[in-house]
């Protein structure tokens, strides 16, 4: 059996396609963690905690009912760093007839570890005719840097990427960060996105 680590910025796509992938097992067989901590003004992040991967595994090692078991983490992304490493172990030495299907929102926070152990795959995001960037900013990249962006031409991974860092930038906005900051900030991550 293997493991994958599907990604998508849009969480509803991402349960959707866990909830397509569950159908073909027995629903006997197929487990669930997701986060159901909503954001409060005091806990602004919640995450999945080491004990609640802990419970969560020991269920990987329980022998199916049907064929074979699913075990479906939704957003891994809200998965601490110790809860990925606890999951180390079970993602290189799969129990008998498990498959692990993790579903992200963000490919950054997910350990290089855990990549290395799953097939990773980004859902196509929805093609709008809005642009993801600024004329300002694809014109800096081109003058500056010598890159020249082509939003057409982007892959799925970039696009996710891009959608992440816009993310981070907007979030920005609440620790005071000026719009030149903004800017500054926006143009060294599409650096490191277009070097992939």
């Amino acid at each position: 059996m293997t493991s994958s680590l599907i990604i998508s910025s849009n969480k509803t796509a991402l349960l959707d396609f866990g909830r397509v992938e569950a159908k073909k097992y027995n629903p006997a067989d197929v487990f669930w963690l997701v986060n159901n901590d909503t954001p409060t003004k005091e806990n602004p992040s919640t995450s999945i905690t080491v004990k609640e991967v802990a419970d969560f595994l020991r269920l990987a090692y329980l022998s199916p009912v049907g064929e074979n078991k699913l075990m479906i983490v939704c957003d891994f992304s809200e998965v601490t760093p110790q809860a990925q490493n606890k999951m180390l172990k079970t993602l290189e030495d799969l129990p008998g007839r498990t498959t692990f299907l993790l579903l992200g929102t963000n490919d950054t926070l997910v350990l290089n570890t855990i990549k290395s152990r799953c097939m990773t795959k980004y859902l196509p995001q929805p093609r709008t005719t809005e642009k993801l960037l600024s004329d300002d900013v694809v014109e800096t990249m081109d003058k500056i840097f010598g890159i020249k962006i082509n939003e057409k031409a982007l892959n799925e991974k970039q696009r996710h990427a891009i959608l992440n860092t816009l993310g981070k930038i907007n979030r920005a906005v609440n620790y005071n960060c000026n719009e030149k900051n903004q800017k500054d900030l926006l143009i060294m991550e599409l650096q490191e996105i277009c070097k992939q």
